[in-house]
């Protein structure tokens, strides 16, 4: 599939398994994963990607930016519980001068939920003024859990700005505290706050498509008050 239009594209469904972003577009792609895809960004294109996983084993995705002045900006949303796995592995090269690409991740974990996350990046020689940013933070809701983090940084350019980070937290008692002493159950507390979260995740999305960006906060809240 090859993507000519500055658009939101919704990928969830497709069964191409490379997905090319031309050059000089700006796009924002939704994926739930169905199948493991590779996509590629051109000269000047501009990628913010977006995903909520839950209840998948065995996922990989893979960027390439084999062009100069290409912008990644990924925001993905893990969401693990009762015993299920989710093993996933997200692998991003950069072979171009002047690209960008900035990662963010939220992993949820509920009852003895169990996420395996693998992430590598490589960075080609040669190159210059690249730039590269990994953030990950996890939401422990529960006392059982499985947590695995696995960063490669496979730098091989001397002209590289690239981090990462790790915060592991729980819900806020502070914050439960209050909302519980205004009547709120402890449940309906977890989900206020998580909902924050959740929402500052995907919160570009409601500029782009508001439709699809409500009809995406319910389901995600809905998944985690089901359990």
């Amino acid at each position: 599939m090859i993507i000519k239009e500055n658009w939101f594209y919704d990928i969830s469904d497709i069964l191409d398994l490379e997905i090319v972003i031309s050059k000089w577009i700006t796009v924002w792609i939704y994926d739930s994963w169905i199948n493991n895809k590779k996509i590629f960004l051109e000269e000047n294109s501009f990628l913010d990607f977006f995903s909520f996983l839950e209840n998948k084993d065995n996922h990989k995705i893979e960027f390439f930016q084999n062009e100069n002045n290409s912008i990644l900006n990924v925001k993905y949303l893990l969401f693990s519980k009762n015993d299920e796995v989710i093993k996933s592995k997200i692998y991003s090269k950069i072979s171009s001068s002047y690209s960008k690409s900035d990662v963010k991740i939220l992993s949820l974990i509920w009852n003895k939920g169990n996420i395996d996350l693998d992430w590598v990046i490589e960075i080609d020689s040669g190159f210059e003024k690249i730039i590269w940013h990994l953030k990950e933070e996890n939401l422990f809701l529960s006392e059982t859990w499985k947590m695995k983090w696995i960063p490669t940084l496979l730098v091989r350019s001397d002209d590289v700005e690239a981090s990462h980070s790790c915060k592991i937290e729980k819900i806020s008692e502070k914050n439960l505290f209050y909302l519980k002493s205004r009547w709120i159950d402890e449940k309906d507390a977890h989900i206020l706050l998580l909902e924050a979260n959740i929402k500052s995740i995907f919160s570009c999305l409601s500029m782009i498509n508001n439709i699809f960006y409500e009809s995406l906060i319910n389901k995600i809240v809905y998944s985690i008050k089901e359990n």
